[in-house]
């Protein structure tokens, strides 16, 4: 690898690896608060995109208690790849992965409430280093619901990460109308992130119902779309959901790896 020469102040030089002119792949880590908000719907329909349109994605579930990623994704190729954060050592794979495989963009499932130790992961493995050295730029996508938690886990991960990655904040439907979100929308965090260039999202909501059976059968969500337990009815709301989402989340194709 090519290095270029540091002069430190005392006169030692030291050897610093050298950084490509500009990001050629994405690192898209799906970030919420406690279990429920949606993180990981945001995650699958992420993969299910990346999936269909052919893009080469390396997807990380890391959420053992509920590893809805796995649970739905892990039969179609080239399957899902799980992480063990809470362990010394268990974040090694991810970018060991972007050295070796050179994937357009690696999905990274965190467990709920990730932000209260992300920073030490982050820390231990030189991750924005690393993804830099790489050539990727680290997009954290910020799944909120309307309770105080989602606007401490964001405010901890733009305490922490700054001007180093993109963000990426999707309110959940689920949870009413984009106007009922008042406490993010009044809020200071809201402020800090627009300044760092945030693009906002909405996700719209899917019927109780359709989205139980599909996590019944565990299918993904455009395997619904053909299976014979779903009237025609339910088909086509899947549908127009997913074009929903497709369209809602073209508006951070760049920040998503989407292009």
């Amino acid at each position: 690898m090519a290095v270029k020469s540091k002069q430190l102040a005392d006169g030692v030089t030291q050897e610093k690896p050298s950084t490509p002119s500009k990001c050629t792949g994405r690192l898209v880590l799906v970030t919420g608060d406690k279990g429920g908000t949606g993180k990981s719907v945001v995650a699958r329909i992420l993969l299910d995109i990346y999936r269909h349109r052919n893009i080469n994605c390396i997807a990380y579930e890391c959420d053992k208690s509920n590893p809805q990623l796995y649970r739905h994704y892990n039969k179609l190729e080239p399957g899902v790849r799980t992480l063990k954060l809470n362990q010394r050592g268990g974040a090694d794979a991810l970018q060991d992965d972007l050295k070796h495989f050179s994937p357009q963009v690696s999905l990274v499932d965190l467990p709920a409430g990730a932000a209260e130790y992300f920073e030490s992961v982050a820390k231990d493995i030189f991750l924005f280093q690393n993804a830099q050295r790489l050539g990727y730029r680290i997009t954290m996508v910020s799944v909120l619901g309307r309770v105080k938690d989602s606007l401490l886990q964001l405010k901890r991960l733009v305490d922490f990460c700054g001007e180093r990655v993109d963000y990426v904040v999707v309110k959940n439907l689920y949870w009413g109308d984009e106007h009922k979100f008042t406490r993010y929308n009044n809020s200071k965090v809201k402020q800090s992130v627009e300044a760092l260039g945030a693009v906002e999202l909405l996700l719209p909501e899917l019927y109780d119902d359709i989205f139980d059976l599909i996590d019944s059968h565990d299918l993904t969500f455009r395997e619904a779309l053909e299976h014979e337990d779903f009237s025609l009815s339910n088909q086509s709301r899947i549908y127009g959901w997913i074009d929903a989402v497709e369209t809602e989340f073209a508006k951070a194709s760049v920040q998503l790896g989407l292009e």
